[in-house]
């Protein structure tokens, strides 16, 4: 176990023996969640992902504008958001996104009050790859939309989790 300084979250502390570290975190008091699977493989990529940590901000910021960029050419995005016409009632749905029916979706407003979202970390061939999971609500909802980057901070793809 070994104490990390990070740029957003202050000292987080990882086992980099175990298969699994889950570190909640909290950012302008919103609670989040970094999360390190297969922490026992990363070797010297603990530091890309400690690097990728204190980008935080930015993060956010890119895979926001890639939600609002694949809107309408990802099946997957639009998935996510219009679900939750249908799974949640229209009280919920008109306090999350402002509106009772998907016609009248703003996709927009709808990525300007998203949370800040928590990261997950996993590494394939010796390459750190990155889930950014945002919830459209915490209270209501289980879904989560996850924006999946490279360790350069490049999009690589889109899920709807849940």
């Amino acid at each position: 176990m070994a104490n990390y300084k990070t740029k957003y979250f202050g000292e987080i502390f990882i086992d980099e023996t175990s298969d699994f570290e889950y570190i909640d975190v909290k950012y302008k008091n919103k609670e989040v969640n970094l999360s390190l699977s297969d922490c026992n493989l990363y070797g010297n990529k603990l530091k890309t992902c400690l690097s990728i940590i204190d980008k935080y901000i930015e993060i956010n910021e890119i895979a926001k504008k890639a939600i609002l960029e694949n809107f309408l050419k990802s099946e997957t995005i639009k998935y996510y958001f219009e679900c939750h016409f249908d799974i949640l009632d229209e009280e919920q749905v008109l306090e999350i996104f402002g509106v009772k029916t998907f016609d009248k979706f703003d996709i927009k407003k709808a990525v300007e009050k998203l949370d800040y979202p928590s990261l997950l970390f996993g590494i394939e061939g010796n390459e750190i790859n990155l889930s950014v999971d945002y919830k459209v609500s915490e209270e209501y909802s289980d879904e989560i939309l996850c924006v999946k980057m490279d360790e350069k901070l490049n999009i690589t793809d889109f899920a709807h989790e849940s």
